[in-house]
């Protein structure tokens, strides 16, 4: 029976947090399920030569890689080729830009959509030999002799996230990330899809709607994550956790009453949580909120279809340091017509707002988002298809900024933040405004207290886990 490796790339530049891969394994919890041979492996934690042995112990090679990261999945892809491999591509870029994958002559197949159902059944097609049951798998698109020979829509969307099985974790070597990762960080999601409008997100891999996981079978997850990997810290994925409230306040009420104790990081959005769900989430565990803002400017907001105001955003913020909670924001400079004045608003709302860390980017528009289809006369698309993209990189050509000014605007607005925000003016703000939480909640207090006037370090940063990556890297190469 042949022998199928699900491989994750690494990029170019580790930006976010070195943990566990989410969607390679539930790819391969549900080829478990279908009993069909398999293995992972994430390039982060490995080396050249042992990204090399797993490819060649294999016989059908899946990669998986978001936008940034494409080129080294095409460049994996060769090796796998040169080594008579099987080769496939799927994730969010392959859904949206096959052609690319098949151009660089490499691929043998891109399987498009949410690949849960669809993957075991391609790879048992491809173990019949049966080129009919192929050229019937949903998303599969199939290329020989230098043409596509099939082309299938992707499948639904997965109505029912219950009826996946668990990630299978125990395919990765979760203690490897934790030595990399000082958090030792690990993921879980709740929900799937995202109803807002954003023109820069890409949405043909989990899609506009919003589905959602029974609170027992999460909470379920999370006690086996703990009693299974100890992890330091739980980050939940979704897209938007708190986009129904009364779910996460049943899901906090279950971690209390099971006597849970962990700490865990939403990711949402300022119009999506409240001042009794913020305390409520603090009591459950949540310590760390990120807020996806992109701008301060209503201006930019409108551009970016965020249907967010200043207004919102800054109250979101208080709200949530009141609750006891850190509070990182993402932000965009770059978008479309935006000007210095733009910016000067956003960093004024970011004073007003006072956020613990701001994570800015430039205006990147992607393949299958509105933002392609809107400014595709102002992208360079073979600069795209070149190079990477990432968060301090564009090919984009902005009417107002060069590329260097960009760049430049990007770090100003981290450097200048930092400066405000670490500034002995707000770190007595911060002492007086959390100071009346921390008389009610004492347990809470001492640490939080001694960061607010700097004897203790804020959380490790992303720069800190990716340092500790490279050292361990390179000395296992040594």
């Amino acid at each position: 029976m042949r022998k199928t490796l699900l491989a994750y790339v690494k990029p170019h530049v580790q930006e976010d947090p070195l943990s566990m891969i989410l969607g390679i394994t539930y790819l391969g919890a549900c080829m478990e399920k279908a009993k069909l041979p398999i293995a992972l492996i994430d390039e982060r934690v490995v080396t050249d030569q042992e990204m090399k042995r797993a490819i060649e112990e294999n016989d059908v090679i899946g990669f998986g890689a978001l936008t940034p990261n494409i080129r080294r999945a095409i460049a994996w892809a060769k090796y796998a080729k040169e080594k008579g491999k099987i080769t496939v591509m799927g994730g969010p870029h392959a859904s949206v830009d096959q052609g690319i994958f098949f151009d660089s002559g490499h691929f043998d197949y891109v399987l498009k959509g949410e690949a849960e159902e669809t993957l075991p059944r391609f790879i048992q097609a491809l173990e019949g030999n049966d080129q009919a049951e192929l050229s019937k798998v949903a998303g599969l698109a199939g290329w020989k002799d230098g043409q596509v020979i099939f082309d299938n829509a992707a499948p639904p969307l997965i109505k029912k996230l219950d009826d996946l099985p668990l990630p299978a974790r125990h395919l990765l070597p979760m203690q490897t990330y934790f030595k990399l990762n000082p958090e030792r960080l690990t993921y879980i999601f709740t929900t799937r899809g995202c109803p807002f409008k954003c023109i820069f997100c890409q949405k043909e891999l989990t899609g506009r709607g919003f589905r959602v996981r029974s609170t027992q079978l999460i909470v379920d997850e999370l006690e086996h994550i703990l009693k299974t990997y100890n992890p330091g810290v739980v980050l939940f994925v979704d897209e938007i956790l708190t986009l129904r409230r009364k779910r996460i306040h049943e899901m906090c009420d279950e971690i209390l009453r099971r006597g849970l104790k962990f700490e865990w990081i939403a990711n949402t959005r300022a119009d999506c949580v409240d001042y009794p769900l913020l305390k409520h989430m603090h009591r459950a565990g949540c310590r760390r909120i990120y807020y996806g803002w992109e701008s301060g400017s209503q201006r930019m907001l409108d551009v970016l279809k965020k249907d967010l105001t200043p207004e919102v955003i800054v109250e979101a913020a208080k709200m949530t340091r009141r609750a006891g909670i850190w509070a990182k924001v993402y932000l965009i400079v770059g978008s479309p017509g935006e000007t210095r004045r733009d910016i000067e608003e956003t960093e004024k709302v970011l004073k007003l707002a006072g956020p613990d860390l701001v994570r800015v980017s430039v205006f990147n528009p992607l393949i299958g988002t509105e933002s392609w289809d809107n400014y595709q006369a102002s992208i360079d698309v073979s600069d795209l298809r070149e190079n990477y993209v990432s968060s301090n990189r564009s090919a984009y050509m902005h009417e107002n900024f060069s590329q260097v000014e960009l760049e430049e605007l990007r770090k100003n607005m981290v450097r200048n933040y930092e400066r405000w925000y670490y500034g002995y003016s707000q770190r007595a703000k911060r002492f007086m405004e959390r100071t009346m939480y921390y008389i009610e909640n004492p347990k809470y207090g001492k640490k939080r207290l001694f960061r607010a006037i700097g004897l203790v370090p804020p959380p490790q940063s992303e720069n800190v886990a990716t340092r500790v990556m490279d050292e361990s890297r390179a000395k296992a190469r040594a």
